[in-house]
């Protein structure tokens, strides 16, 4: 029987899908939604380490899983970070500006020196601390994150147990029981 296949390169490539999906701007609102492209890139990982098994390569455990989707919330959270720094050197943070000028432009009633406390944050950029702060807690949500990706990717390609496979519980012959005298 062989041994079970690598998990960092199937995590590796889970945690770069989940860190472009993380920081390409308007693209990382999808993780508005419970998250979701932290548990697309987790989920990845586990459809790619599925693909290195073969026949006679132990199936798979939830452990595995898991443990692949955690890697790759890893690597996602570092490769995010790093890219959302490239697009705010390269075109500015759009998403910011866009969000002031939306709030510019409606009938909200904000607090007092809001939006002048807004722009002066926008201008001062990512400090030291603040880009440390990201990233670790980007470490936490995406490991924990793409560890449930990891599970739900488990769930779904796991292989199935047939129900003829001969288990005494699920309706085949049980052993034979001896009968009173």
């Amino acid at each position: 029987m062989n041994p079970k296949p690598d998990k960092k390169i199937p995590a590796l490539y889970g945690g770069i899908i989940m860190g472009l999906v993380s920081s390409i701007p308007f693209l990382s609102l999808i993780n508005c939604l419970c998250c979701a492209g932290i548990l697309l890139g987790g989920f990845l990982g586990v459809m790619f380490y599925k693909k290195n098994f073969t026949p006679d390569t132990p199936p798979f455990t939830a452990g595995d899983c898991a443990a692949v989707g955690a890697l790759a919330g890893v690597v996602g959270a570092v490769v995010g970070t790093v890219l959302s720094l490239l697009f705010v050197a390269l075109v500015g943070d759009v998403a910011r500006q866009f969000i002031l000028d939306l709030l510019k432009n409606s009938n909200l009633q904000l607090p007092q020196g809001f939006l002048q406390m807004f722009e002066e944050r926008m201008r001062e950029g990512a400090t030291g601390l603040a880009l440390v702060f990201r990233l670790m807690a980007a470490l936490v949500i995406d490991s924990v994150f793409g560890l449930l990706g990891g599970l739900i990717g488990y769930s779904v390609f796991k292989t199935k147990q047939s129900p003829t496979s001969g288990n005494a519980g699920q309706g085949g012959p049980g052993p034979a029981m001896p009968r009173p005298s």
